[in-house]
């Protein structure tokens, strides 16, 4: 059994507009829910044992920021181009090329490949769209990363949060 955190980048900053999209940093927003994510994650059953982030310095910035609410150390953030602006397929090649030793893996992107591969890998929940900040915790029946795909892989929904949610 292994278990996939998307988590989607805190709220940006659109200030500069001379900055290239993957250059733009987190916003007031986005600084302060960020550590809100992290702490509610923390208090969670389930932690990354591996996170894996797009290069975007907002994608970048908000793993850091939860890693150190969870006491992940910064230094092991894995960070690829790839999932920058990535599809559901692109996202979820990411995660096949991770080792067997994972069971806890959290991918930081971007919508709407987030909502996307959300939305494919369930059955019987639908997000219309997953907020900045959102994290969505799935249960895979799988054993090997390497058999992940949105074809053959249906997940069970074990967490939800964002946060505008209340109950968080």
């Amino acid at each position: 059994m292994k278990h996939l955190i998307l988590l989607r980048h805190a709220k940006s900053s659109w200030k500069d507009s001379s900055l290239s999209d993957h250059d733009r940093p987190l916003n007031k927003r986005g600084k302060r829910t960020a550590p809100i994510m992290g702490k509610r994650l923390l208090n969670k059953s389930i932690q990354p044992q591996l996170i894996i982030s797009s290069t975007a310095k907002r994608a970048l910035k908000t793993a850091s920021i939860v890693a150190n609410a969870i006491d992940y150390p910064t230094n092991r953030i894995e960070s690829t181009r790839r999932l920058f602006h990535a599809w559901p397929d692109d996202i979820l090649q990411v995660a096949s090329e991770c080792n067997n030793s994972i069971n806890v893996l959290m991918l930081v992107g971007h919508n709407p490949g987030t909502t996307d591969l959300a939305n494919q890998l369930l059955e019987s929940h639908y997000f219309y769209n997953v907020p900045t900040a959102g994290l969505v915790t799935l249960e895979i029946n799988i054993n090997n990363w390497k058999t992940i795909t949105q074809d053959t892989i249906k997940c069970k929904l074990i967490d939800y949060d964002y946060p505008k949610l209340s109950s968080g």
